[in-house]
């Protein structure tokens, strides 16, 4: 499934060679995408000087704080097993059944709130576009 866009709208100049007429989108391409793209580039074409300025970064609302949190526990877990390896490693003994045991269940830990954050996040994508299609 293709359709052919007016050359204005050429995104990528090796598409706009195949078609003498315009660019060749593939399946998966929304008309009303194409045609909010394109008024995006007249109203930034007739803006006047052309010229973007940069805009001030925000602070991250306590709503996306809190979606990161799990990400970042996660990290903090990382750097600690990365400490222990390391202290284990500049020591240059080998290590104890206890502390072999003690790190392999840190390890497996670790493993399991990195599969159940993915997890989590999965089935949360699942569901927003299982929304999103209903309301559509």
């Amino acid at each position: 499934m293709t359709a052919t866009m007016p050359s204005m709208m050429a995104v990528d100049p090796l598409a706009a060679s195949h078609s003498p007429n315009g660019v060749q989108a593939g399946y998966g391409v929304s008309l009303t995408d194409l045609s909010g793209f394109a008024q995006a580039m007249k109203r930034a074409q007739a803006g006047g000087t052309g010229v973007l300025e940069p805009q001030a970064v925000t602070a991250p609302n306590e709503s996306m704080q809190a979606l990161f949190k799990p990400l970042e526990h996660l990290n903090d877990e990382a750097s600690s097993l990365h400490e222990v390896a390391d202290i284990a490693q500049a020591t240059g003994t080998d290590m104890t059944p206890s502390e072999m045991v003690t790190l392999t269940v840190r390890c497996q830990e670790f493993l399991f709130h990195s599969q159940l954050t993915a997890n989590i996040a999965n089935r949360t994508s699942d569901g927003l576009q299982q929304l999103f299609r209903q309301q559509a």
